[in-house]
């Protein structure tokens, strides 16, 4: 389950890094775009050629920004989430090995009271009554 979920994380990082690539590679095709579009002598040239591509690419360029700021934050709150989970396991396992070697050591003082307990009783039985142990 786990490796599921960290190997969907994983691809969806490599997506993600893909993904930024290409909008890097979108960035500098529209950088040279607009150095060319610089270029050009006149103003009103520009704004009746080029207004409709320009006003295009903003908002292309946004719906991208804001894609990406929520897939990141996504990705983000799985990372935290999955990292938590885990950390909170490994501290319940590790509680779980201490209690276990608490019980066996309570159990193997037990079992030796028991034993010195069974080796009192069967010297009882030797020692005279009248006898002063102290």
């Amino acid at each position: 389950m786990m490796e599921e979920l960290l190997k969907q994380l994983l691809e969806s990082n490599i997506e993600i890094k893909n993904q930024l690539v290409q909008i890097d590679k979108n960035v500098k095709i529209l950088e040279q775009r607009l150095d060319r579009l610089e270029k050009v002598d006149s103003i009103e040239h520009r704004v009746m050629v080029n207004q409709i591509d320009l006003t295009d690419i903003k908002e292309i360029v946004e719906k991208m920004d804001s894609f990406q700021r929520e897939e990141i934050k996504g990705f983000l709150e799985i990372i935290k989430e999955t990292t938590l989970k885990q950390r909170l396991s490994e501290e319940i396992t590790q509680i779980h090995q201490r209690l276990d070697a608490q019980l066996t050591k309570i159990a193997k003082n037990e079992e030796a009271i028991l034993m010195m307990e069974g080796k009192t009783s069967s010297k009882a039985v030797y020692i005279r009554p009248c006898a002063n142990l102290f």
